[in-house]
């Protein structure tokens, strides 16, 4: 097995740019020296060099955005290897709830063509439905809602966009769907189609 040997010394000049408030040069650093290996773990995680491409910018974004908080429990090297683990789960879980929502797209119109409803209209109608009882939260209740499954963000972004902890988010939200579904149902969309 091969032992790798990280060299602590630029870390150890990187550690004393950020305690003088030289985010640049800790970010130059990240970058310089840990680029490519975060890319390679991106890419191997996520089968998709598009994908890849934008989880690795996003990686070091958030380091960036990140490094104030910083509190040296790890190296820097763990430390944003951690947020590029977190972007790539965030990546597969966003692929995985588009597969879902595309696949019961596909079942809908045999669902509607049981009932001799036009496959489109019905997507519209449906569409529609969803949006009138959207616009019935609460605004803080709407936002949320909105931000998780329309502009599909993660907890962690909808906090930093709306100033709120990510708990209370997701609390609001899985508080939002069965109002949600009552207010389908009573708008006549029947179960199966939820």
């Amino acid at each position: 097995m091969k032992v790798v040997s990280i060299n602590t010394e630029p870390e150890a000049a990187a550690i004393r740019a950020l305690a003088e408030g030289n985010h640049r040069q800790v970010l130059d650093f990240l970058m310089d020296s840990y680029g490519n290996q975060i890319y390679r773990f991106c890419r191997q995680m996520l089968s998709d060099g598009e994908m890849a491409r934008d989880v690795h910018q996003m990686t070091f974004v958030q380091a960036y955005e990140s490094l104030g908080g910083f509190k040296g429990k790890s190296s820097l090297r763990t430390w944003v290897f951690s947020i590029a683990r977190n972007r790539c789960l965030d990546a597969l879980k966003m692929t995985r709830r588009r597969e879902r929502r595309i696949s019961l797209v596909e079942e809908l119109p045999e669902t509607a063509a049981d009932t001799h409803t036009d496959p489109e209209v019905f997507k519209g109608d449906l569409r529609q439905r969803l949006m009138e009882c959207v616009g019935k939260l609460a605004p803080h209740i709407r936002s949320a809602v909105l931000l998780r499954f329309q502009e599909e963000r993660s907890y962690q972004e909808m906090s930093q966009i709306s100033s709120e902890k990510p708990a209370t988010l997701q609390a609001r939200v899985v508080r939002a769907l069965p109002v949600l579904r009552r207010c389908l149902e009573r708008a006549g969309v029947t179960n199966e189609l939820l």
